[in-house]
């Protein structure tokens, strides 16, 4: 199968790993895959068989119709040369109605929708987007059964095929052998160290996690480390006053976004990672958390809150502590569990690893991505 792979994200973006490592296992599989993706205006890439790069600008609006301007323009050429068979796109963007003439070729669109829209500046132009899919796309695809149901009921897509594939994780890089609890060993000896690490937004519940790490016993809190990773330097500040605030500076480092390579290194040094969304949110209940199965991967317990993938996950065994709310409360009781039981945590660890390699690994993706686009295709050409 020969697919076009539309995305407007560029090598900088963490979310891009999805789409990257997704192609390469598609390939893996015996499919050809062309990934469009974006690269600011006058940036120099090299010339890549299986990529191509257009230009975007450095504003919200302007980057999508800069993009979609440029994709109208190359799309039918793309289209044409590479014999393409079906086309994915991430369709929640401004840029999505340039890609209306494609119907033309009589290639089926398949458009992939990862999230839901919680900023009042996208929300319309997501409330858009998914409107018009109703009318040019001929399948979705998306995370979690619990947003194709948003889908199905919110944007009146009941007649559209929606296939589901979640997040996954690289079992080369996020390697679980390296993983070793840093509590027994080296100078880490005397700290039981908490992971956070991603892109930071409001209310991902980061802040209670610090509130959390001051409600621990004295004993325990001062043997605890609190290592956040991917704060922005503008809100680091912030975090500060909260950490003095609190009196736990001397328990919390916080660190800017790093490259996405780098990722493994950090989750190795600690002991726990902790993923502290608030699961009472539409937005965080219909996702699937890219650092969860990134803290699984590399053989680390997480405290984790139960979303309904998360539920998923310990459904399969209890590889960590599972919580019904983010409160300051509920985190540090985890954590006190957590140190209080650290002989357990190896096997928890363990038995993450064990549920990423069975079911979360992005060759587990791609052959749920290849049986949907088949079977997109071939509706598409019995109609046809």
């Amino acid at each position: 199968m020969n697919i076009l792979w539309i995305n407007k994200i560029t090598d900088r973006e963490y979310w891009r790993t999805t789409q990257v490592e997704l192609s390469k296992s598609l390939r893996k599989r015996g499919n050809k895959v062309t990934l469009v993706m974006a690269k600011n205006a006058g940036e120099n890439k090299p010339v890549e068989d299986d990529t191509i790069y257009l230009p975007i600008l450095p504003h919200h609006l302007l980057s999508g119709l800069i993009f979609g301007l440029a994709l109208f323009f190359c799309s039918p050429l793309m289209v044409r040369k590479e014999k393409i068979d079906v086309i994915m796109i991430d369709g929640t963007s401004v840029w999505l109605p340039f890609v209306v003439p494609l119907k033309l070729f009589k290639v089926p669109l398949v458009i992939d929708v990862r999230d839901l829209s919680i900023e009042k500046k996208t929300s319309m132009l997501f409330d858009f987007s998914l409107f018009l899919s109703k009318y040019i796309a001929d399948g979705l695809t998306t995370i979690t059964q619990e947003l194709r149901e948003v889908l199905r009921e919110k944007y009146r897509l009941c007649n559209k095929k929606i296939g589901i594939w979640s997040s996954g994780v690289s079992l080369e890089n996020f390697n679980g052998g390296c993983s070793s609890n840093s509590f027994h060993k080296g100078e880490s000896s005397k700290y039981f160290t908490l992971l956070h690490h991603g892109s930071y937004g409001g209310d991902r519940g980061v802040e209670n996690l610090i509130l959390a790490i001051g409600k621990l016993d004295e004993h325990i809190r001062g043997r605890v480390k609190l290592l956040l990773v991917g704060i922005p330097l503008e809100h680091q500040k912030g975090f500060l006053r909260l950490c003095e605030k609190v009196g736990v500076k001397e328990q919390v480092s916080i660190l800017p976004i790093v490259e996405y390579e780098k990722i493994p290194f950090y989750i190795q040094m600690a002991d726990v990672g902790v993923i502290p969304l608030p699961p009472d949110k539409t937005w965080c209940r219909v996702s699937v958390p890219l650092k969860t199965l990134e803290y699984l991967a590399m053989g680390k317990p997480i405290i984790a809150t139960s979303i309904p993938f998360h539920q998923r996950i310990f459904e399969k065994g209890r590889c960590g502590v599972l919580i019904h709310t983010n409160t300051p409360e509920a985190l540090s009781d985890a954590v006190t569990y957590l140190y209080q039981n650290r002989e357990k945590i190896t096997a928890m660890g363990k038995i993450g690893r064990e549920i990423v390699e069975k079911h979360y690994s992005w060759d587990n993706m791609a052959f749920k991505v290849e049986m949907f686009l088949k079977n997109i295709l071939q509706g598409y050409q019995n109609e046809n």
